[in-house]
């Protein structure tokens, strides 16, 4: 539902273009009863005939020309003329208004020149009210401003609220409008029309449209500059610049007390033509309610100016809250004809959000011609960037779209959408979506997307609409989540694609984040539906979450990470590439590449630490529990795509899949895994089908443990002739328990089974057979064909490993140890070593023995210092001791003996034990 609810957005936005005139604002419904009065300070004269003044003379300076008033309002269906018969050669005209009135306009505003590119400058610091008949003629710019006085290059200030004094003028350039802490704000309060198919709006016509007050409260008003420039600026205690090179540019100043801008009640402004104007917009906050918009078209060969919108704290897109309102407000920039541009959009501020069916777009579409009833082409035009900086971005909600433009009921919802969108014409180019936020949200409906779809009306419309989508790039430093179903069954969703009756290109998504959270039915996808190639996805992230998928009510797809080819389609699937920590696929979460066209599929990638696949969808997907899966597959006679993973820890459990799969007669990829663990537990599987193809293979490369429980599998299985897929482990320990029947199979029916190649260290607990048991087995059997091989290679420890050989002739150990200690003697025997043995006998004694030194070396310090001593030797022979005897203190004492008579016995345990 979500692409059929873009077409008729599309045809809405296509119609709008043609019924709206370019052109005009309806401001405020306060009719105004004051007159144009100069206030006597300046040689202003004015003439007046029933409602319309002529303002004639003023003093001329230079290029600059001088007017005051005491009271500036214009009636309803009044005119004030500036009439420059009097003063030719101006440039710019500066207005003030110094009676402490609000300005009340109701009518036209105009000057009469002859070099057509007057600026008029309108300063009252007590407000401005613009009513429903006020229009707008001038030839340069417009300011309309509640600024106390304007500044020029030279130090002059022209003042509107210190009037007392004569008034310095000067031939110099404005360089600053000057608002102060008191400074009004600006109103509009119009009468157009809820919807603005059906508004009628005047000519509002200047190069530049300028409103700059302490608030801007624009309500139901429909303001239109063709071709113009719009500035919408809300602040007060600062100073706004000015730069007439070019054009006029006003820069913002260094600090300010920022305001809000509220556009309500179906206020719409835009500023299309050849060359869709620029509108900038400034301040604290932006608002766009009730069906309001703002919008900027582009024409043949036109180069669109964009939007610019920058808030200190908030972007508010509020979508519609009636169902007779415009069914997709918010901000627009677009192309229609051959070779055209765009605008941009940029929004830099604190918060962005998009609820209650509010779009932020840029698009390209072709004219429709009600005499064939078909299309006319824009042929090799682009649709505008979108560019956003912000804090938090939320896009939620949802509204109805009741009214087609004959008033009938269509019965669709339109979710909130960032989005840039192809449709019709050929070579065209979608513009780039970027996204530099904290925290981006998709709830309930609301999706990002760029898009090329078509149209199809039998007889009128057959020719396929042929472009290229733009790329999709998210930075999200903290989070970004995806969740949530609009209330037609539309997915939240980042999606890039290429619909039905188109021919083209895909974009590419990127998103870094620290957290991605997909649940509920949200989608990141990349498909094709026409004919044409889809694009890539690649994800880094630290963790990523996946679950509870959602079939899509339009395309039945299921929800996930996705790339695909779709059925009916031709073209080419993209690639999935995921670098993160941690992933977990749980409660039927999808990763997949598939192909139900005619197409080949592309890989999934999984660069990740720790990877959890596990369970199954909480409530049935299509009359059954989705397991949650990790799959390439496709169903066609061209190849499905590969899996590669390479991580620390993979757990499948509970039911869960990774997949290869092609069910129709072409190959399947390949199952590559990379892990130091791979866990399998409670009926997971790892799994490879073929139905008349070939490959299908499985490669696991295990460090440490392959762990298989509780009938959990790896499985390539070939159906009808296929030869069943080969299966290739490298692993440390694998590890099954017998009676749980946890199977390595690769069977076949009436092909060959494939072959299974196992190199470890060590298998416990699984066994091969010929055929499978009920107990944990390793099969390659084939139904009715040939079986194919199981090779097991186990690579044990060396048991030599570290061992040396021991000498034949072994030392008699009583000549090399005393003899012990009688039992019954009550005596010990204490080894102190170097606090451990070597662990082999070849080993040398190692440095990290630990040695503590306990005595108490107190008793060796001394206060005086030490001198050493040679002791004197006597003058004897040293004689070595060869006896012992007893002295007198019972001390024993070794001697040499002189004679053998002193020689006493040799030192035993009975001798000891009388000491």
């Amino acid at each position: 539902m979500r692409s059929l609810f873009v077409v008729s957005s599309l045809v809405n936005r296509v119609l709008a273009s043609l019924m709206l005139p370019l052109g005009m604002i309806f401001l405020g419904n306060s009719y105004a009863h004051a007159q144009v009065i100069s206030d006597g300070t300046i040689n202003t004269n004015i003439k007046s005939s029933d409602n319309n003044f002529t303002i004639l003379n003023g003093i001329a300076k230079g290029n600059n020309l001088f007017h005051s008033f005491s009271n500036f309002s214009v009636p309803t269906g009044g005119t004030a003329t500036f009439d420059l018969v009097n003063t030719p050669n101006i440039t710019n005209i500066f207005s003030r208004v110094t009676g402490g009135n609000v300005s009340q306009i109701d009518g036209l505003i105009s000057t009469i020149n002859h070099n057509n590119s007057v600026s008029l400058f309108l300063l009252n610091p007590a407000g401005i009210v613009f009513g429903p008949n006020a229009s707008l003629n001038i030839g340069g710019a417009f300011v309309g401003t509640t600024a106390s006085s304007i500044k020029f290059a030279d130090g002059v200030e022209f003042s509107a609220v210190n009037s007392a004094t004569p008034p310095l003028l000067t031939m110099s350039v404005p360089v600053g409008l000057q608002l102060g802490a008191n400074a009004g704000a600006i109103r509009t309060q119009g009468n157009s029309s809820a919807n603005i198919l059906y508004g009628s709006p005047q000519i509002f016509k200047a190069q530049t449209v300028a409103l700059i007050g302490s608030d801007l409260d624009i309500n139901q008003t429909y303001l239109a500059n063709p071709d113009g420039k719009v500035e919408l600026w809300a602040l007060r205690n600062a100073e706004v610049g000015l730069n007439n090179q070019g054009g006029l540019q006003l820069t913002s100043p260094a600090a300010a007390d920022w305001g809000n801008i509220l556009l309500r009640q179906s206020s719409y402004i835009q500023t299309n033509g050849m060359n869709g104007g620029a509108i900038n917009i400034r301040g604290r906050g932006l608002t766009l309610q009730d069906g309001s918009q703002i919008s900027s078209s582009t024409g043949t060969l036109g180069k669109g100016q964009g939007i610019n919108i920058k808030t200190t704290e908030f972007v508010d897109l509020l979508g519609a809250s009636a169902a007779d309102q415009y069914s997709t407000p918010g901000l627009h920039t677009s192309v229609v004809g051959n070779q055209g541009r765009a605008g941009d959009i940029t929004v830099e501020t604190g918060r962005l959000r998009l609820a209650n069916g509010a779009w932020l777009e840029s698009t390209l579409s072709s004219p429709f011609d009600f005499i064939s009833f078909s299309p006319i082409p824009s042929n090799d035009s682009r649709t505008g960037d979108i560019n956003i900086k912000a804090a938090t971005v939320e896009v939620t909600g949802y509204n109805r779209f009741p009214y087609f433009f004959i008033g009938s009921d269509l019965g669709l919802y339109f979710a909130s959408a960032i989005t840039t969108l192809i449709s019709g014409g050929h070579s065209n180019e979608n513009g780039k979506v970027t996204i530099d936020a904290q925290r981006v949200s998709l709830l309930d409906g609301g999706f990002i997307s760029a898009d090329v779809i078509g149209f199809y009306i039998p007889g009128f419309s057959e020719s396929p609409t042929i472009g290229k989508s733009g790329d999709i790039v998210i930075r999200a430093s903290e989070k970004l989540e995806i969740s949530g179903v609009g209330v037609d069954g539309s997915n939240s969703a980042v999606i890039s694609s290429i619909q039905p009756f188109t021919v083209g290109q895909a974009g590419n998504i990127l998103i870094n984040t620290g957290h991605l959270t997909l649940s509920k039915g949200g989608s990141v996808a990349n498909d094709v539906t026409g004919n044409g190639q889809a694009g890539n996805i690649e994800i880094h992230a630290q963790d990523v979450e996946v679950s509870d998928p959602v079939i899509n009510s339009f395309n039945q797809a299921v929800s996930g990470i996705t790339v695909g080819v779709g059925k009916d389609a031709v073209g080419q699937g993209g690639t999935i590439n995921l670098t993160a920590d941690s992933l977990r696929v749980f409660n039927g979460g999808q990763i997949t590449s598939s192909s139900l066209g005619q197409g080949s599929a592309g890989s999934v990638n999984l660069n990740v630490k720790n990877i959890e696949v596990q369970g199954t969808s909480q409530s049935l997907i299509n009359g059954s529990y989705l397991p949650s899966a990790i799959a390439a597959s496709s169903a066609n006679s061209l190849p499905a795509g590969s899996i590669n993973i390479k991580s620390d820890n993979v757990t499948v459990k509970d039911n869960a899949v990774i997949t290869v799969s092609n069910t129709g007669n072409g190959d399947a990829g390949n199952l590559n895994i990379t892990a130091k663990n791979l866990f399998l537990d409670n009926s997971a599987s790892l799994r490879s089908e073929v139905n008349g193809g070939g490959q299908g293979n499985i490669h696991l490369n295990v460090n440490d443990v392959l762990l298989l429980r509780r009938g959990s599998k790896i499985i390539t299985n070939a159906l009808g002739a296929s030869t069943g897929g080969n299966i290739n482990i490298n692993v440390g320990s694998m590890v099954a328990v017998p009676s749980e029947n946890s199977d390595i199979s690769a069977n076949a029916v009436l092909g060959s089974g494939g072959n299974i190649q196992i190199t470890t260290q060590g298998i416990f607990g699984l066994e091969f057979q010929a055929q499978p048991t009920l107990n944990s087995d390793i099969t390659a059997s084939s139904q009715f064909g040939l079986s194919g091989n199981v090779q097991v290679n186990t690579i044990g420890v060396d048991p030599n490993s570290g061992l040396l050989e021991l000498p034949e002739n072994v030392t008699d150990s009583s000549q090399q140890i005393a003899s012990g200690c009688a039992a019954n003697t009550g005596s010990t025997f204490v080894a102190t070593g170097r606090g451990g043995i070597p662990q082999n006998p070849m080993q040398e004694v190692r440095s990290d023995r630990t040695w503590s030194d306990t005595r108490d070396i107190s008793t060796y310090r001394k206060n005086s210092g030490v001198t050493a001593r040679i002791p004197q030797l006597p003058n004897k022979t040293l004689v070595q001791a060869t006896a012992w005897h007893r002295r007198a203190d019972g001390k024993i004492e070794l001697v040499a003996a002189s004679s053998p008579a002193n020689i006493q016995p040799p030192l035993t345990c009975a001798a000891l034990s009388q000491i």
